[in-house]
């Protein structure tokens, strides 16, 4: 059973059914040529990677990453034991230290605080 089935056969409902049936081939034809073409766009896409070696350039840069990551691990494991050490073996000049730099951060943070608040008159 067709969708145009149910309509009574008159000149103009004919005029239609050809007219919805020219649209729906249409309609079809043009569903079929978007998928080609996406499929057309996939393998360029696809070539373009193999041709470029992207896929090899990602790897490269991943491995890159990794390495950088690892120094950067390395390198605040060191700072710490540095730091560690330090305290160690100068404890009363590090409390004093982490004293003042903890007055000075209460102070900046009160003047904000009050700068930042409207003045009600």
């Amino acid at each position: 059973m067709n969708d145009t089935d149910f309509i009574p056969e008159t000149p103009d409902t004919a005029a239609l059914k050809r007219d919805f049936s020219k649209l729906r081939s249409n309609l079809d034809a043009v569903k079929d040529k978007l998928g080609t073409n996406a499929h057309d766009i996939l393998d360029r896409v696809s070539d373009f990677i193999d041709s470029s070696h992207l896929g090899g350039r990602i790897d490269n840069i991943e491995d890159e990453l990794t390495r950088l990551g690892g120094k950067i691990k390395d390198s605040s494991r060191d700072a710490t034991a540095r730091v560690e050490s330090e305290i160690s073996a100068k404890p009363l000049a590090s409390i004093a230290i982490a004293f003042g730099v903890g007055l000075l951060a209460a102070s900046l943070l009160r003047r904000r605080t009050t700068v930042d608040k409207p003045v009600i008159k």
